[in-house]
């Protein structure tokens, strides 16, 4: 056997750098979603579930509104990023779609503020506070 064979491979390594606030949510979320269970499993009777996102800012252009529809084999995961780049928020809407997948009322309707952070200033950190107004709707199957 030759000794060029037996070289390892040409494998790279990331250098070692902090991770940035954006990248920490991509991966909160990321591991969020892979943990979560089927809408089967969590809610068995129910065929679909809408989410409609709309931001509220007084900046312009405001942020487009965002749809979100799960059927019973996808992740039951309602938690979503702030919209802006530079923000490491997340809108945690499991409570609100739990209430609506039980039952107690098949649509429900609330307003959030992102609790994050953003950088849009440098190296000076200021509160987001960007407000979502969100609407869960939960479809039933017939019992």
């Amino acid at each position: 056997m030759e000794l060029a064979s037996l070289r390892l491979s040409n494998t790279r390594t990331r250098p070692r750098k902090q991770p940035t606030p954006t990248r920490e949510r991509e991966d909160r979320l990321r591991a969020g979603r892979a943990a979560a269970q089927t809408l089967r499993s969590v809610s068995p009777t129910a065929t679909l579930v809408n989410v409609q996102l709309r931001f509220i800012s007084a900046a312009t252009p405001a942020h487009a509104a965002q749809s979100f529809v799960l059927y019973p084999p996808a992740k039951a995961y309602f938690a979503y990023p702030c919209p802006y780049g530079d923000c490491d928020g997340i809108y945690n809407l499991d409570a609100a779609a739990n209430r609506a997948m039980a039952g107690e009322k098949s649509r429900i309707t609330g307003t959030l503020e992102c609790d994050g952070v953003r950088s849009h200033n440098g190296p000076s950190r200021e509160r987001c506070g960007l407000q979502l107004k969100y609407t869960i709707t939960a479809q039933h199957e017939s019992q």
